[in-house]
This record gives structure tokens, sequence and C-alpha cells, in this order.
């Protein structure tokens, strides 16, 4: 039985690490992670047999749809399409969409098998450190801090920064909630992940990651009162402060990234600032606005799926979920998309919602159990990370979202179990 569970472990967190950090520009990484991600999930299906493959749980079965009629609305934008996006739907189809299905097929049948959401969401952890040691490895830090442009960070495996630092904070709010509620021991690797975060400069990220360890505390029942947590919270709040000041004034942190906090700052609060600041930031407000405008000329289907980048002189996507969702498929795409979000959301609040036939059903769920806890904040810091990032086809999102929804869904399956044994 401990050699089952063992070696179940081991290859959902191997392609878990596939998965998470081997769709690289280096080499043939795709082409290991495709297969090695087929070998587990032949291993998967040889030993649970073919009754693994069709017992999927009501969570596993919405995502698969769920994502299958995005990529299908993608796929057929190519009849609108303002601009050739074939072969890119060739190519996310092939990148994203079957690795992404080879890996909820695994996650299903490890499941099945008896081994737990627990042991699932702890894996993903797992995968994500040995994820930042590679990337770390092909850092060059000594560039980072005498060039300070922390957009080096993991340049040597030929993907953007920006692919690491999103990941990190999603695997941040998972393993900060194992910390905070299952063992203490899992702030070890928080740490390991905060210092990565501080090295890659990421703004979003280092914001993103504050908030939702304020939310996970608030929100969880752990810590005491409202009231004392709130002072708490206060505290943090006012050291975060001190940290910005100190950025602000020292040169050195300023230039590494405080130029792009200082240009957020001004574009919020409407400011003049005189010191140097980094005028990319107003290169992405721009095609962010331009993106707003191409949704506004297309707005029930878009200019079809990758086609925003034709519509702006830098050919950029639009650094923004929303916009480059809004832009290249429309409210269609935009309203599909986000409409598993709120339906998640809304369960993890203790509102089940769901189709009955042809009657709709709201439901309120008497389980309020403590995973909800990770699942909400994981949304939200979701929610943050895609204003100032498109994650609608990439991996490096997709993954921790649904990890967490089948690992959360059956933990609380399993509590739910063991309260109607009693």
């Amino acid at each position: 039985m401990f050699s089952r569970i063992k070696t179940d472990n081991f290859m959902i967190w191997l392609v878990l690490l596939m998965q998470l950090g081997f769709h690289t520009n280096t080499g043939y990484d795709d082409i290991l992670s495709l297969v090695v991600s087929i070998f587990v999930l032949l291993y998967f299906i040889i030993i649970s047999g073919k009754s693994g493959l069709v017992s999927l749980t009501n969570s596993g079965k919405e995502f698969i749809i769920w994502y299958s009629l995005v990529m299908g609305l993608c796929g057929i934008s190519f009849v609108w399409a303002t601009h050739g996006n074939k072969p890119f739907i060739l190519e996310t189809f092939a990148n994203t969409f079957v690795p992404l299905v080879i890996t909820f097929l695994c996650i299903s049948i490890y499941l099945k098998r008896g081994n737990t959401g627990r042991s699932l969401i702890t894996s993903m952890v797992t995968a994500e450190i040995f994820v930042t040691v590679r990337a770390l490895i092909n850092t060059n830090i000594a560039s980072i801090f005498s060039e300070n442009n922390t957009r080096l960070y993991g340049t040597g495996l030929g993907v953007n920064y920006n692919h690491f630092t999103t990941q990190f904070a999603l695997v941040l709010c998972v393993v900060l909630f194992l910390a905070y509620n299952i063992n203490k021991l899992f702030y070890i690797p928080a740490a390991f992940i905060v210092v990565n975060i501080i090295i890659s400069g990421s703004r979003k990220v280092l914001v993103a990651s504050l908030l939702t360890f304020l939310v996970m505390y608030i929100i969880s029942p752990k810590g005491g009162k409202l009231a004392k947590k709130i002072r708490r919270v206060i505290l943090v709040l006012a050291v975060f402060a001190f940290i910005l000041w100190l950025i602000l004034n020292n040169n050195f942190l300023y230039n590494l990234i405080g130029q792009k906090t200082v240009v957020a700052i001004k574009e919020m609060l409407s400011m003049q600032v005189d010191r140097k600041v980094d005028y990319s930031v107003y290169q992405r407000a721009e095609v962010m606005r331009i993106a707003f405008d191409v949704f506004k000329d297309h707005p029930v289907i878009g200019v079809g799926y990758y086609c925003f980048l034709n519509y702006n002189e830098w050919q950029l996507y639009a650094h923004n979920n929303y916009l480059e969702l809004l832009a290249d498929l429309g409210l269609i795409g935009f309203v599909l998309y986000y409409i598993f979000y709120v339906k998640n959301i809304l369960g993890f609040m203790g509102l089940n919602i769901g189709f009955v036939g042809p009657k709709f059903s709201l439901s309120v769920d008497k389980n309020k159990s403590v995973w909800n806890v990770l699942g909400i904040t994981l949304m939200i810091t979701l929610l943050i990370l895609e204003y100032g990032q498109v994650t609608f086809f990439r991996l490096y999102a997709l993954i921790p979202l649904m990890v967490v929804i089948l690992g959360t869904e059956n933990m609380k399956n399993r509590k739910s179990e063991k309260r109607s044994l009693k």
C-alpha cells in the first residue's frame, strides 16, 4: 500500500514538473515534457484500468468541458480572424491544450486511486521548488544587479520572466495556505519562493503576494478574532509602506524595481514625478488602450485568437487577460472564460451553482471547509495577476488552477464523508 502511494506521488509530481517547468525555448523541452507526460498517463491507465478514465468528478468534468469550449472558440476564430492565425491555433493546441488534457487525466486517475487532494497539492509545491531551482540556475544574478534589469530572471531558458513570476504568485498562495493551516514547515519553501519573487522584481507579483497573504489571513478560521487580525494586518501594511519608502529612496533599489512602481502610482493618482521612470509601463498602458479600442470596433466575436498583436506597432499582446480576451474573442470569449471563474468563486464561498436537466439549481454548501479558503485566495490572486498578464492559454496559470480546483474538491468530499459516517 505504502509503495503504491509513494509511486503514485512520484508520478504525479513528475507530470506537474513537466507542465510547470519544461515548456521553454531551450532545446527539446516541449518534446521531453510531452513524452514524459504520456509515459505517466500510460502508467496510470495500465495500473488502474479503463475505469479510471471514465470516473470523473463534477469539478473535473466542468474544468475539461470549460477549457475545451474556450479552445474550440479559439480554433474556429480563423473563420472571422482579421489576420492569419491558424499557425498560432495549432501551436496552442499542441503546447497547451494537449498537455493540459494529459495532466487532467493523470490527476483524475491519481485521485480515483485513493490518493488525497492534499498530496496532489503538496506535489505541485514540490514540483515548483524544482522549477524555481532550474530557473535560478539559468539566471545571471550578477547581470541583474549590474544592469539593474530584473527581466533577466530565468533568461537562460529563453522564457519571458513573467512566466515564472506569475507561477510563483499562484504557488505561493498554495504554500502559504499549507503553512498556515496544515504544517508550519511549509513556511520554508514559501520563504524560498518569496526570495525568488524579490530577485525577479515583478511589481505585480509583489503586490499580489502581499494581498494573497492578507486575504488568506483575514478569511482563515485560525488566528483569533477579526479585530486582532485587523491590527496585525495594519502592522504588515506599515512594514510594507516602510519597504516601499526604502525602495523609492535608495538609488540602487529604485533603479532595480522602483521605476515601475513610481509609474504605477503616477498613473493611479495622476501625479507628476520628477524622478527618472521606466517608460515600458507607458508602453503597456498604450497597448491596453489600443486593445480596448479594438474591442469596441469588434465587440461580439473580436478580431480572432492571437490577432490583437497586429494592431499595435510593437506587435505585443495586451499584457492584460481581460482586454486580450475582449480584443481577440469579444464578449462571447470573455463571458465563456470568466463564467467558470465566477462559478468557482461562488462555490468556494458556499454557493454551488449547477444545471439539472433543463432546470437551474442553486444550493448552499453546508461544508464550511478550510479548503475553501485556498480556493477563494487563489481565485483572487489570479484575478489580480490577470490585470497585468495574459494567462488564458498559459499552462503556468492553468495547471495551478486545475490542481487547486480538483484538490480542494477531493478534500471537501473526504471531509463530508467522514461527517456522514459519524
